[in-house]
């Protein structure tokens, strides 16, 4: 952790602890004027940066070192797909925001946000605060689409649109064991042993025989996902990990799943194990530890 992280920590441990006892209150700032509710959300993404970075190690290393904020409506028509949800506009390291937003309620103090996993660990917290989920969906994603961009992919990968499954599971176990790992920290209990279920030897005959919508299917793409990624980052960390996955498909060439997914593991752990842990100081020590958060122009 750099030095200035540990002087700002120093100046606000006392209080921030105090804030962590007492559970946060509810403000909207509907009522506060535009421009002044925009700071404060620009405020939030950046103390949930900083609280991923404190959960997760120095996550956004690699990242630009601005990322802008953008409030739009959803019929903008720079950002057709808007819709409701928030986009990661990768070409100009924006984020994109609906401007209902705004509306949403806030913690009061805005600082309880600067820790990532009381929020995941109180479900009242977690349902009255959604915007703050969001927040954190965005800046993952925005961190994975950097990740993939570095080698020339997008994120989520493209075979997680296609229609055949045996093109389409694969991904979205990946997409689904990372989402697992970032919102609980607590080793999730399955019956590890039944790999047979959770990775199907014989995976033709699973894609014929499931829809999207089956439990069978739901089953392999949670369980299968969180067995398929959890080895990786308990050996190698968070960083690292989602790197290599975001630049790195999982398919499914042979009959079997079990067996694409250990030599998934396999090609991770040589990748990562002669990959330089320098490599990832020199990049972090190049930038802030984490990129600013700024207003669009």
């Amino acid at each position: 952790m750099k030095p200035k992280l540990w002087i700002a920590w120093a100046a606000v441990s006392m209080a921030v602890s105090t804030c962590l006892l007492m559970p946060p209150a509810a403000e909207a700032c509907e009522s506060t004027g535009r421009r002044f509710c925009e700071k404060q959300f620009e405020a939030l993404v950046s103390y949930r940066s900083e609280a991923i970075d404190y959960a997760f190690g120095n996550v956004f290393a690699t990242m630009p070192a601005e990322i802008h904020i953008k409030f739009a409506r959803s019929d903008d028509p720079d950002y057709p797909n808007l819709g409701g949800s928030i986009l990661y506009d990768r070409e100009h390291a924006t984020l994109v925001f609906p401007r209902r937003v705004l509306t949403a309620k806030l913690p009061n103090p805005l600082r309880w946000a600067a820790y990532y996993w009381p929020f995941y660990q109180n479900e009242h917290q977690r349902e009255e605060f959604s915007v703050i989920e969001s927040v954190d969906n965005a800046l993952w994603s925005a961190y994975l689409q950097e990740a993939a961009k570095a080698r020339g992919l997008s994120w989520p990968h493209k075979e997680c649109q296609a229609v055949e499954v045996a093109k389409r599971l694969p991904c979205e176990m990946l997409a689904g064991g990372i989402a697992e790992h970032v919102k609980d920290n607590r080793q999730r209990i399955f019956n590890s042993n039944r790999v047979d279920r959770i990775w199907p030897e014989d995976f033709t005959a699973f894609q014929k025989r499931v829809w999207r919508t089956d439990l069978e299917y739901t089953e392999v793409m949670r369980y299968g996902g969180i067995l398929l990624i959890r080895p990786l980052i308990n050996e190698f960390g968070v960083p690292r990990t989602l790197t290599y996955i975001a630049q790195t498909p999982f398919r499914v060439d042979g009959s079997s799943l079990k067996a694409a997914a250990l030599e998934y593991q396999e090609h991770a752990r040589q990748a990562l194990s002669i990959l330089p842990i320098a490599a990832t100081s020199a990049a972090a020590s190049a930038q802030p530890a984490r990129p600013a958060i700024v207003a669009a122009q």
